[in-house]
């Protein structure tokens, strides 16, 4: 003879049913709350970066051409895009190392021009302090003499 003891464990006491009911509403108010923040995080991020944008628009375009290039690089080139393309690409590859070239050699160029030469730098800066210290000898002249012409 088979009883059923589950029959009897299936009821709840009234006791049982609302310390249920508490732990619901207490998760249910948990899980609102926790709603909430993610929500307002997002919002705070969402502002910050349209900030960071506003602040900085070369940054982010240059970082979007850098994701733009990794990824053209990373996903795989068809074979009608290797017939079609293939040309155009290695003049814009030897067009792109040219003018890089031609950048590097501008730029060694103006750092160049920028900054003198060592010997000429010195012998400037050996006559400005050999200037300031004949002023300061006619300044202490002029004090010890009391007068304004040396």
């Amino acid at each position: 003879m088979t009883t059923n003891a589950n029959a009897n464990n299936t009821t709840s006491t009234p006791a049982t049913s609302e310390a249920d009911a508490g732990k619901l509403v207490a998760l249910r108010d948990s899980a609102s709350h926790a709603y909430e923040a993610t929500r307002e995080s997002a919002a705070t991020a969402a502002a910050r970066a349209g900030e960071g944008i506003e602040a900085n628009p070369l940054a982010v375009l240059a970082g979007g051409i850098a994701l733009g290039a990794v990824l053209g690089a990373l996903l795989p080139k068809t074979e009608s895009e290797q017939k079609v393309l293939g040309p155009l690409g290695k003049r814009l590859s030897d067009g792109a190392v040219a003018a890089a070239a031609a950048a590097r050699e501008a730029g060694k160029e103006q750092l160049s021009s920028a900054i003198p030469d060592k010997d000429a730098a010195k012998e400037t800066l050996r006559k400005a302090f050999g200037s300031v210290v004949e002023a300061a000898k006619d300044g202490g002249k002029s004090a010890v003499t009391g007068s304004s012409e040396v």
